[in-house]
């Protein structure tokens, strides 16, 4: 089995990619001036989404045996609002979780039954508007980021945490300076581009990689071209990240093959051979499943529709 090689001390083919990344970025970043806005704040968001990915690869082991070198890569604040540490952390639970559960699963998108049945018919409607692919790149991105903020302030009171966030606030702080004030690259490019963007590109790849079906694996697979591939770089084949969860990035193809994941992901989660159109085309407006999860005790049946 593919995951089953030894890995390396350095994985060059991800050494590559992060120079080559931080070279487009600088190349963007200190050239702003001579770019038009329109042209950079395309490419900011393809860099922003890529800078997730690689962050996923880095909070897995990636791309040296040496987690203090990985994390220093990490730990870098090229996208202001999320420390790599706290990342990596609530990340690693999700993959310990019992996926989509709303209480266990901490990257869970649906609620609890109760939830669902308190809610007043807006509040259902508004729930059903983030299940949409829409709703959930704009809504769910500007809803996102202060929710991860409010989900961490309990913990704040560990002092390791408070350590983690003190160090990121700091890194952020500095670089912020740098970017904005020396460099001059305007924050009405940069953060809707690059940071919001980015998280964007994320949402799109989480729309569905996760279904509460009740038989079978619960983690999709969406068939995409070369650059959105390289964007997600292959988690849009996520029954195999999941099952194999420390394999490098570019060896998830093979073992996707090799564990014959399509045809697991069509009996379970979804199998979407039209990549991110069909997404677009099948979700645009209609929800990719019910808010409220229906494996969890007094829910509505797997596949309710609706609000009531």
């Amino acid at each position: 089995m593919s995951g089953g090689r030894t890995r390396e001390a350095v994985e060059w083919p991800t050494v590559g990619l992060l120079l080559a990344f931080i070279a487009a970025w600088l190349a963007v970043v200190l050239g702003h001036e001579s770019i038009p806005w329109w042209v950079a704040a395309p490419i900011l968001v393809y860099l922003g989404g890529l800078w997730m990915s690689l962050g996923h690869e880095l909070l897995h082991g990636h791309p040296t045996r040496w987690n203090w070198v990985n994390t220093t890569v990490g730990s870098l604040p090229l996208q202001l609002w999320l420390p790599f540490p706290r990342y990596k952390t609530w990340h690693v639970l999700h993959h310990q979780a019992d996926l989509t559960d709303p209480i266990d699963d901490p990257e869970s998108y649906y609620v609890q039954p109760d939830t669902w049945r308190r809610a007043g018919r807006l509040r259902r409607r508004w729930m059903l508007v983030l299940r949409t692919l829409p709703g959930r790149l704009t809504f769910g991105v500007l809803r996102g980021i202060p929710r991860f903020w409010w989900r961490e302030l309990p913990h704040l009171r560990t002092p390791a945490v408070a350590l983690q966030w003190g160090f990121h606030l700091v890194l952020a702080t500095a670089f912020g300076w740098w970017l904005f004030g020396v460099v001059g690259v305007s924050p009405w490019l940069y953060v809707p581009a690059f940071v919001l963007g980015g998280s964007a590109c994320t949402q799109l790849r989480s729309f569905l990689e996760h279904c509460a079906v009740p038989e079978g694996t619960r983690s999709a697979v969406v068939k995409a071209g070369p650059v959105m591939s390289l964007l997600f770089l292959n988690n849009n084949l996520h029954h195999t990240h999941h099952a194999l969860p420390d394999l490098a990035w570019y060896r998830i193809p093979a073992a996707h093959t090799e564990l014959g994941s399509d045809a697991i992901a069509a009996a379970g989660a979804g199998l979407y051979t039209g990549g991110y159109l069909e997404v677009w085309r099948r979700f645009a407006f209609h929800p990719f499943c019910q808010p409220d999860h229906p494996l969890s005790p007094g829910a509505r049946p797997y596949g309710s529709r609706g609000i009531d």
